[in-house]
């Protein structure tokens, strides 16, 4: 409950609407690969305990993740633009 407050609050979204990842090149890989074991709103968690996003898309392919090396790129790609660490925003 805690992680869907948190998302909610982040995405300015009321409780009752589900969180959607920012549009942007990378976005229907992420949201295939990654939302097939967990919520989107786990990144957003991710994302403001400064994730290395490479680290953690290796760890999640490690673990079973399917996903092509062209994906992978993609998705790290994404989630850099998309869900920097928090305070990093205007990088």
């Amino acid at each position: 409950m805690r992680r869907l407050a948190l998302a909610v609050a982040l995405a300015g979204a009321a409780p009752a609407q589900a969180f959607e990842l920012p549009a942007g090149p990378g976005r229907a890989e992420t949201v295939r690969v990654c939302t097939g074991c967990h919520e989107a709103e786990v990144l957003v968690e991710r994302s403001q305990k400064q994730a290395a996003w490479s680290d953690v898309v290796q760890a999640m392919v490690e673990k079973g993740a399917e996903a092509s090396s062209a994906e992978q790129a993609a998705i790290v790609a994404y989630l850099q633009k998309a869900l920097p660490p928090q305070g990093s925003a205007g990088r």
